[in-house]
């Protein structure tokens, strides 16, 4: 990798007040969620500003320099602008905030607007220097940004641990003042945060050391490539002979694809790099290498077609249509390898360049569309589950509501609502199953399915509907093979409690224990003492068992005593 030297640098105390202030805007955020206010319960201004706290001061602290910095803050007030737009348009996808589980949501477009910044900074940092668009540039660019920020962080972590050690040593002196001070968010997010940046201006100014450290990588990542390449292409040829339903009856057999073509594209980036240094390795190697990239468009097609199996089948999902994405990406990487390798051979390398940068601007407006009305997977994967449903190739009652709820925001929201509107009072049992869903993961029993496989002891149970829920809400999650539901009065006040067992290959496996309260149902772990096998609970006598040893209550606080 060719030498670039470092920026100049910018005062440490300007970046470190950017970094403090970063902070301060974090404490601020996190507060209003542990207090329930504003803004934290309104999406449509919580995403745009945790987006704008969190990765607009991060461009700013990875690229400004004294040279740049007109250049660089006019360039980063562009790129917070589409975040802005992917914010305001997630945090919609949010509402209403109260009825719209926000879990998967926030977790995807984070992991996105981290991408698109990893992207965006490559590109900007260069365009801010007034140099030409290259692509050693860009590589040398990701490879410091990525270790500058993830060594900030590993330093960031370490001086936490330090503040913990400080605590726990004068706490054992009875002093908690240290303890009570460094566990207060007002006092430990802009700390740490301060110690994230400080350790950006540290490594910012050793990038001859950074460098160093990816010669060191690039050196480990060479000697693998080869065997990379060769367990792909054995791999390939086994499969002939062994069938693809083995591949496929894993229920992971296109991830694992997708993950084989992920890996051996990095590698091939990482030893490569833009195609014009030095061939680093001797001549017949080099040409079994590019022989071998060229069976990826055979990996490509086989995880297409074991994606398209899982399409016709089950239709779209979020996390199908994103393992398209991730396919299109990587095959359009193969494809233009291999093209290189068609045209030039030996020199299929000079194409590495073109092919990188290309795809990079690719990736970066895929991150930014995806939280965009252009490409919403939530709204594609509604229309898709319930086309199923209208083409009559599952029922309404196999819909999967509790992915609805949980994974399609606001649109799954909207058609949940429609529903219960139209269903109303003509059908109790689907109306509580769309207002209380159940998870149907593909490949395991509906709720109706799970009470098949029930075993009642002592004698067949007539249960009520809120107490179905609950079991299928805390059980149906879990799928046995074997279950029984047994029928005792644990507290002996003439209230029935109910135990429910699973068992897997005949072993007990879970175990819990359902009880009546002046709320409702609750449900909590039995924890049994020692192991059990299907038959001798299924044959044995029920009994109630006391304890050995019963509660102790000292000032109001009661203790359970459990050998």
């Amino acid at each position: 990798m060719d030498h670039q030297d470092s920026p100049p640098d910018i005062p440490r105390a300007v970046l470190l007040v950017i970094a403090f202030v970063q902070g301060v805007c974090l404490f601020a955020l996190y507060r209003s969620i542990e207090a329930e206010t504003w803004p934290s319960q309104s999406p449509m201004w919580s995403y745009p500003l945790w987006t704008l706290a969190v990765f607009v001061p991060l461009v700013v602290l990875l690229a400004l320099d004294r040279l740049n910095y007109r250049e660089v803050l006019k360039l980063t007030s562009g790129f917070a602008a589409f975040l802005l737009a992917c914010a305001l348009y997630t945090g919609w996808q949010a509402e209403p905030f109260a009825d719209v589980p926000a879990g998967s949501l926030t977790a995807v477009y984070a992991f996105c607007m981290a991408l698109a910044t990893f992207k965006v900074l490559m590109y900007l940092q260069q365009r801010a220097a007034g140099v030409k668009l290259t692509y050693q540039v860009l590589f040398t660019n990701s490879w410091r940004n990525f270790l500058i920020g993830g060594l900030s962080g590993v330093f960031a972590a370490v001086f936490f641990a330090i503040l913990m050690l400080w605590a726990s040593l004068f706490s054992v002196l009875g002093i908690e003042f240290f303890r009570e001070l460094f566990t207060e968010d007002w006092f430990i997010v802009p700390v740490l945060s301060t110690a994230f940046g400080l350790g950006v201006t540290l490594f910012r100014r050793l990038t001859h050391v950074i460098d160093n450290i990816t010669r060191l990588l690039h050196w480990l990542i060479k000697l693998l490539l080869p065997v990379v390449l060769f367990v792909a292409v054995v791999f390939l040829a086994t499969l002939p002979f062994v069938g693809l339903d083995a591949l496929w009856s894993t229920g992971r057999g296109t991830a694992l694809l997708l993950v084989l073509m992920a890996v051996v594209l990095f590698f091939v980036n990482a030893v490569y790099q833009d195609g014009r240094e030095e061939n680093p390795y001797p001549v017949l190697v080099h040409r079994a290498i590019y022989l071998s990239v060229c069976v990826l468009p055979v990996v490509s097609a086989l995880s297409l077609y074991g994606l398209s199996l899982r399409l016709m089948q089950y239709g779209w999902t979020v996390e199908r249509a994103w393992a398209m994405v991730v396919w299109v990406v990587l095959s359009a990487f193969a494809i233009g390898y291999v093209f290189g390798v068609l045209r030039r051979r030996d020199d299929w390398t000079d194409d590495l360049a073109r092919v990188n940068t290309v795809m990079g601007l690719v990736v970066l407006a895929i991150m930014l569309l995806t939280n965009s009305p252009v490409l919403d997977f939530r709204k594609i994967s509604l229309s898709s589950q319930l086309a199923r449903v209208e083409s009559g190739e599952i029922e309404l009652r196999e819909f999967d509501f509790h992915y609805a709820k949980w994974h399609l925001g606001r649109p799954g929201y909207l058609a949940m609502e429609e529903m219960k509107a139209e269903i109303r009072d003509s059908d109790p049992d689907l109306l509580a199953m769309i207002e209380n869903p159940v998870s149907l993961v593909a490949g395991l029993p509906l709720p109706q399915d799970l009470w098949k496989n029930i075993t009642y002891r002592p004698e067949e149970l007539e249960l009520d509907t809120a107490l179905r829920r609950k079991i299928e809400r805390r059980f149906g999650l879990r799928h046995s093979q074997k279950a029984l539901l047994i029928e005792t009065d644990a507290d002996e006040d003439g209230e029935a409690e109910y135990l429910m067992l699973g068992f897997f290959d005949d072993h007990l496996g879970m175990s819990v224990l359902f009880y009546q309260t002046d709320e409702g149902w609750r449900s909590s772990d039995a924890h049994p003492l020692t192991g059990g096998m299907y038959e001798d609970i299924l044959e044995g006598e029920i009994s109630l068992v006391n304890p050995r040893f019963k509660q102790l209550e000292v000032g109001g606080v009661t203790f359970r005593l459990s050998p």
